[in-house]
């Protein structure tokens, strides 16, 4: 591999997005941002505001490193223009996932890598579209007591229970777990890295 522990540092504390990293053999250190979600801005597209997000979080880990290369991420739902976030209360996911029942929405992941030896800094984002079958209010009653909607934007995880009400996607399946694959390997060749095995130039 061409990576080690001090190239790599993750600035989140999802555990999604370490099992990927980890399952991409790519070794790194976890220091998760403590900046606070940004508002929306009026008129803000939801794919500017994730990649906006995530800047914001690479950024602010980066700013006290000295090399490295810091991976900033940050996952939306997004229900015709509505973004929903990590509900705050078993109501408010119960609320979320009524408004997905039936219908497809839109999981964003905007991404940013910043070389911390040179100050790079590379964006962008990952936009896959998700479609729940109908779900009934015994099923999101059961669902609910699972208590795995804590913590998850839009209220569900893809790659848990969830995975019963989801009928099509998409897109890239690893976006709506949060953190598309693709893009990132994207980004690293726009900083001249390979995740293959040998660097580019």
């Amino acid at each position: 591999m061409t990576t080690s522990v001090e190239r790599w540092v993750l600035a989140s504390a999802s555990p999604r997005r370490r099992e990927i990293l980890s399952g991409l053999g790519l070794r790194f250190r976890i220091k998760p941002s403590v900046v606070a979600e940004p508002p929306r801005e009026r008129s803000e597209p939801p794919s500017r505001y994730a990649a906006r997000a995530a800047r914001l979080k690479a950024r602010a880990v980066a700013r006290n490193l000295q090399g490295g290369v810091v991976i900033g991420a940050d996952t939306v739902v997004v229900m015709r223009d509505r973004l929903l976030g990590k509900p705050s209360s078993r109501e408010e996911a119960r609320s979320m996932l009524r408004s997905l029942s039936g219908r497809w929405h839109e999981v964003i992941t905007g991404i940013c890598l910043i070389d911390c030896r040179i100050m790079r800094e590379v964006s962008s984002c990952a936009v896959s579209r998700v479609h729940f079958r109908r779900v009934s209010e015994a099923e999101l009653q059961w669902y609910l007591d699972t208590g795995e909607y804590s913590d998850k934007a839009g209220a569900y995880a893809i790659q848990g229970y969830a995975s019963l009400f989801v009928d099509r996607i998409e897109g890239c399946y690893f976006n709506i777990v949060g953190f598309p694959v693709s893009t990132f390997e994207k980004l690293c060749r726009r900083l001249g890295i390979s995740l293959t095995g040998k660097k580019r130039h």
